[in-house]
């Protein structure tokens, strides 16, 4: 029997990329990127601002189901002499709007923001982001102080003229612990401002109970503005700017 061997052979050449490809591709990829960030970052962003209003919503809840309680009042925003709170382990703190509407979210995340880097504190002792161990605030949302008269004479709702449009709490930044006033932005140590972090826009929670996202404009130094009766915003009860 013939024996038949089979030979094989295979050529072949391996050609790599040169580098005018190599930098096409990277270009490419680059213009993406570019391209791409920029929307996902807002993405991102509208669902942080989505969550803020969230929070917000829960606390314009939490504000209408106090007034039921309390004769049809707003919160108090600060604490008159004596106006404080003990807490299960023997501390006690002063009173704030953050105290009052507390028992009716039951949730310390609803004052956080989730595009603020400061994280609030709600009761208790040892404190973040205050000098004083029993100081209880929001760092991200103020209440706004023009409406119930520097914060210290609770206001009905039946007298507040533009309920619906009337300023009640909204995303901030500054260093009042819990006040907003209808002032622009004057460095790190001012008073609390409303912010507009949400896409050049600020959450706000209006003395009705309800919460909306309102745009915002910035001064020639880049400040933001307050929202202010052109926009449909009111800081006072007699529906004055």
């Amino acid at each position: 029997m013939q024996t038949i061997h089979w030979k094989c052979s295979r050529q072949g050449t391996v050609r790599g990329f040169t580098l005018i490809e190599l930098l096409v591709v990277i270009a490419i990829i680059s213009i993406l990127a570019s391209i791409l960030f920029p929307v996902f970052a807002r993405a991102r962003e509208n669902a942080r601002r989505a969550s803020c209003l969230s929070n917000l919503k829960q606390i314009g809840l939490g504000l209408m189901q106090y007034t039921q309680d309390y004769d049809e009042k707003y919160p108090l925003l600060g604490y008159a002499d004596g106006d404080t709170i003990k807490y299960p382990d023997g501390t006690t703190s002063n009173n704030n709007w953050v105290l009052r509407i507390y028992p009716y979210v039951k949730s310390t995340q609803v004052f956080n923001c989730p595009s603020n880097s400061r994280t609030p504190w709600i009761g208790g002792s040892g404190g973040k982001n205050t000098s004083s161990p029993n100081a209880v605030y929001s760092v991200s949302y103020g209440m706004n102080s023009r409406l119930i008269n520097g914060g210290y004479s609770a206001i009905s709702i039946a007298s507040v003229e533009k309920v619906s449009q009337t300023l009640m709490f909204a995303d901030s930044g500054g260093e009042s612990p819990y006040a907003i006033l209808d002032l622009y932005y004057t460095g790190p140590s001012s008073p609390r401002w409303v912010d507009d972090r949400h896409l050049d826009g600020a959450n706000l929670v209006f003395a009705d109970g309800h919460a909306k996202w309102k745009k915002m404009s910035r001064d020639a130094n880049d400040h933001p503005i307050p929202p202010k009766a052109a926009q449909g915003v009111y800081w006072y009860a007699d529906g004055t700017h």
